[in-house]
């Protein structure tokens, strides 16, 4: 019942113009580094919080459960907060591995103009949400792109810690290389957690001279589990994402101290005679806590000389790819695939 009295409200107020939504909150712009917040997605994400807090589905971090987890995703299932394809959308459940019975989800259309495909790995932090949340986002992904998107349903921490989820996402990568493609037709993209483990994959396989895929895509990714950085500190409140979040995410996600060494942990400590020669795409946005330190990754692999590109989108904020039916995340999102897509 909750969840039908939240898509109620954000049905009218997806609809509304900012001129009207200026009129009715009456709240003021908020700007960093001179670029203004969009004011559709500042106040979506007051709304938002408001109802997540008021029903009692907000992160508790001091007594998370697999239960909680469930119920977060349940809810996020429910909402309305994205705009649906077109097309018919084909999915068929994989299992790829018997021994943990792990799920790779394939989406397709009647009709596939590329032979190339994409291994998808969906945010959370590593430690909640799932294939099924992310289903409008990879769903709008395939019909956009024209082409096969895998979905990994990876483990998750506090259960499952540091390379666990690596591991699988190689076995994915492994059965795509089993299953037809070639390593010049895969692309690997992920966001949030999704990204971190996109490029960790590339780092591992890079480090043990396995075969690469020919570009990566990091929407808004994880980096490092320092915290060390400007836009975390100036962003970790208010911004769907916090500091606070962050730091239980990576104290969770780590096994052990030795992991903030390993370059697949803390990206931001590649080797810099690593030899990858994956392109890479790197997504910001301007009102995102983790910012800064997907810049600084950007700016790591520039100054080696991989072939690196950075878009960023000045007036969104993290997980924007999620919100649709917002005006200028639609927007956004559809530019990001369109970047794909030229690379297919």
């Amino acid at each position: 019942m909750k969840h039908f009295l939240i898509n109620f409200f954000l049905n009218i107020f997806f609809i509304l113009p900012n001129w009207a939504l200026k009129v009715l909150t009456l709240r003021k712009e908020i700007t960093y580094k001179n670029e203004v917040f969009d004011y559709q997605s500042m106040i979506y994400i007051s709304l938002i919080s408001w109802f997540i807090t008021k029903f009692g589905f907000a992160l508790d971090m001091s007594e998370f459960s697999d239960e909680m987890r469930k119920k977060m995703a349940n809810l996020r299932i429910k909402i309305n907060n994205n705009i649906a394809p077109k097309k018919i959308i084909h999915k068929e459940d994989l299992i790829i591995e018997q021994k943990n019975n792990l799920v790779l989800r394939q989406y397709s259309l009647d009709s596939q103009i590329s032979d190339k495909c994409v291994l998808f790995f969906h945010g959370g932090g590593y430690a909640i949400s799932d294939i099924d949340v992310y289903d409008p986002v990879v769903s709008f992904m395939c019909e956009e792109l024209n082409t096969k998107i895998f979905s990994l349903e990876y483990s998750l921490s506090p259960e499952n810690k540091f390379p666990q989820a690596l591991k699988e996402a190689n076995i994915a990568f492994e059965w795509l290389r089993s299953h037809g493609y070639n390593k010049e037709q895969i692309i690997i993209c992920g966001d949030s957690a999704g990204g971190h483990l996109a490029a960790s994959l590339l780092h591992d396989r890079s480090s043990k001279g396995k075969e690469l895929p020919y570009l990566q895509v990091l929407i808004y990714p994880m980096v490092s589990p320092s915290l060390d950085f400007p836009s975390l500190e100036r962003l970790g409140e208010n911004f769907l994402l916090t500091r606070e979040q962050m730091k239980w995410f990576w104290h969770y996600f780590r096994a052990e101290e030795a992991n903030n060494l390993d370059s697949r942990f803390d990206l931001l400590k590649i080797d810099n005679n690593n030899k990858f020669n994956t392109k890479t795409v790197i997504i910001t946005a301007g009102f995102d806590p983790l910012c800064d330190e997907a810049e600084a990754y950007a700016a790591k692999l520039n100054d080696m000389g991989k072939n690196v590109k950075q878009i960023h989108y000045p007036s969104l904020f993290h997980s924007f790819i999620n919100i649709t039916r917002l005006k200028t995340a639609k927007l956004a999102t559809i530019d990001i695939f369109r970047e794909i897509k030229r690379n297919l």
